[in-house]
């Protein structure tokens, strides 16, 4: 029996014109069905629910997923009456919704298609050139969606259907019968309380059980501008914010529904005083129900208070493993082109010092490919990252149709250049090569620092040696590209297990399957590969003694097939009591004149001993850029919440120390 099938009466001749809601991806934690919800729940009650007189207001439908099927959300399209269908794209689901406008107006030639969301440009005759190229959608509807749709169907059913009408809705560009017709700026909406929620008003059905990642939105708006984004550039203005009784209700919802994460899609969470008690609700609803599991969100730009408190009741609640901040940048020139600049660095570096008193890991998204971006700045930002224990999320900048950086005086003033994927691939401080260069840097310092393969080394060559960490990374990259016949290790390693020219997307997240085995199979002999690369560039002078710690602690604490647990080994230091002294200070310029060397500790017997039986093989998928997932849990994790917890649930790996 198909889902959506409509009802004899409604496919008979006399049947309703049908509005089809319809939320649409190939990947079901990318449906768009919060916005096609709200739209819908508006469309219901609108002027006192006067639509459901001319209309039959389908509830939403989902598709073009393993579990349900475009064709089963085209379901009753040919037989209504006349259909009405709605879309809302997102540079994820986009392909999906183009493909869908044109298997629509081949079932039914009549109906009349209308598209809204962030990937539809707004800019003018961009949005013209859009429908041009799309001719299966009739209406393109910029801005916020609800009212907007509401007047087009009020107009349409009191005119016969007729697109000419709509001159009078604003924030719409349309087929009419002698042309593109762009009518002017729609205001943002002044009360969005006036907007039902549709999950509390029932427009979600039996699909959304126990589904992957709900989204919740608690407010509207963002007071930045930052021009590789188009949220400031959409709703620049005083944020507007939902009741917190109606997101508290929405919350109980979608956990009693059994919704393994939650994406709190705000542009800011954390920035209002009422966040402080919806992250409560969050941490309330997993204790009672079991769900949700983790929390994602864009968090606060400039927090103080409220974003630290936020981000504590969450952390501690287990729903968020680190405490995000937004960084992208820490460069001046950068922040100024992206017109970033109201947002001070020393604003994170409070909230870091913060979460490093509270014992909370530390992580931030960091852009590659902004305007104003060179290699050295993205080195800059990552050893910024480095030195403030920080794991850096690497995002590559794409071109939103709706930013300010797809405006052309501003590609123009940065001459940028985008691929074919809406991906920035050159400006006027960058090259093509430049960007992949940086990329390659990226993965480099993710797989040797976040991942923990090499972190501890560069921490004590960078405090004792004064070798900063992200210099020594790059000047290994360097070699590598090269060919220095002395890397051989190193260089399997970059082109079959980085392969950067084989990666693509948004994110530059590191996995690798078994062609990784050779390498963890030689981890031991990498580890000594590099050391003599660091002696021979640099001329490094250590002893015996700090090199069999470091290296020893470094092999022990990353997974090796083969392995018996508990692992012990025998350490000339006592590494553990040394990496101490790095993990209580936020920032390692604070041990500079007080650090204890490696040297002047005594010896000990490390032991790794996992609650998990040891892998039979080596592949690693990195699902979430802010996680360290790689790095077996150790008394050097400078994550020591996430040890206990792993201590305590006897699930994850742990490490222990007993001195010699």
């Amino acid at each position: 029996m198909n889902t959506y099938a409509l009802t004899p009466g409604e496919q008979s001749a006399g049947g309703k014109p049908t509005v089809f809601p319809l939320a649409l991806a190939d990947e079901k934690d990318m449906l768009p069905y919060l916005s096609m919800g709200m739209v819908a729940a508006y469309l219901r009650v609108y002027n006192d629910q006067a639509l459901n007189i001319p209309f039959f207001i389908e509830r939403v439908r989902i598709g073009g997923i393993p579990e349900h099927s475009l064709e089963e959300a085209y379901a009753g399209i040919a037989e209504a009456q006349r259909s009405i269908c709605l879309l809302s794209s997102y540079v994820w689901n986009n392909h999906v919704n183009l493909a869908a406008a044109k298997d629509i107006k081949a079932l039914a030639p009549n109906s009349i298609i209308i598209i809204g969301g962030p990937e539809v440009p707004k800019y003018v005759d961009e949005t013209e050139a859009f429908l041009e190229q799309n001719p299966a959608i009739d209406i393109a509807v910029l801005g916020e969606g609800e009212v907007a749709c509401a007047q087009i169907l009020e107009l349409l059913s009191q005119t016969d259907y007729s697109l000419d009408s709509l001159s009078d809705v604003e924030g719409i560009v349309f087929r009419g019968s002698d042309g593109w017709v762009r009518t002017g700026d729609r205001a943002r909406i002044a009360d969005i309380n006036e907007l039902p929620s549709p999950y509390l008003n029932g427009e979600f059905g039996t699909w959304f059980e126990g589904f992957t990642a709900a989204i919740l939105e608690t407010n509207r708006g963002c007071p930045y501008g930052c021009t590789y984004c188009d949220w400031g550039s959409a709703t620049l203005a005083k944020v507007t914010k939902f009741e917190p009784a109606r997101v508290n209700a929405e919350i109980d919802y979608i956990a009693k529904k059994g919704s393994q994460a939650v994406f709190v899609a705000d542009a800011n969470f954390g920035m209002l005083e009422q966040d402080i008690e919806l992250a409560q609700t969050l941490v309330d609803a997993k204790a009672k129900y079991g769900f949700p599991g983790r929390i994602y969100s864009n968090f606060a730009k400039n927090g103080g208070r409220r974003l630290m408190t936020v981000i504590k009741t969450l952390h501690e609640g287990g729903l968020l493993e680190a405490g995000i901040i937004a960084l992208q940048t820490t460069d001046d020139d950068v922040l100024k082109a992206i017109k970033r600049d109201n947002i001070k660095t020393s604003s994170y570096e409070k909230i870091m010092g913060y979460f490093n008193s509270e014992n909370i890991p530390m992580a931030s998204d960091i852009m590659i490919g902004l305007p104003g971006q060179t290699i050295d700045s993205l080195q800059k930002d990552l050893q910024f990252c480095f030195d403030w224990k920080v794991s850096a999320n690497g995002n590559y900048t794409s071109m939103m149709p709706n930013a300010p950086m797809a405006e052309k005086s501003y590609r123009e003033e940065f001459q940028i250049i985008a691929d074919d994927d809406g991906m920035i691939a050159s400006t006027s401080t960058f090259t093509a090569e430049d960007l992949m260069y940086m990329k390659c840097l990226y993965l480099t310092y993710q797989f040797h620092i976040p991942l923990g393969n090499l972190k501890y080394y560069l921490y004590f060559l960078q405090m004792e040696h004064d070798l900063q960490a992200i210099e020594v990374l790059r000047r290994w990259l360097d070699r590598v590209l090269e060919g220095d016949s002395r890397l051989s290790l190193s260089s399997r390693l970059y082109w079959e297990v980085f392969n950067p020219k084989g990666r693509t997307g948004d994110w530059g997240l590191l996995s690798w399957g078994d062609e990784a085995e050779f390498f963890f199979e030689s981890f031991g002999d990498y580890l000594t590969e590099f050391h003599q690369f660091v002696v021979d560039e640099f001329g490094l002078v250590i002893s015996e003694a700090e090199v069999a710690t470091l290296l020893g602690a470094q092999a022990a604490v990353i997974r090796r097939l083969g392995r018996d647990y508990p692992h012990s080994i025998d350490l000339p230091h006592n590494v553990v009591q040394y990496f101490e002294q790095y993990r209580r200070v936020a920032a390692v310029s604070e041990l500079e004149g007080n650090l204890k060397a490696l040297r002047d500790f005594e010896p000990h017997t490390f032991t790794v001993n996992p609650f998990v039986k040891p892998g039979t093989n080596v592949r690693f998928v990195k699902r979430d850029g802010h996680s360290d997932s790689w790095e077996l849990l150790s008394p050097l994790l400078f994550n020591q919440i996430k040890r206990k917890k792993a201590v305590a649930e006897e699930k994850s790996p742990m490490a222990e120390v007993s001195p010699t």
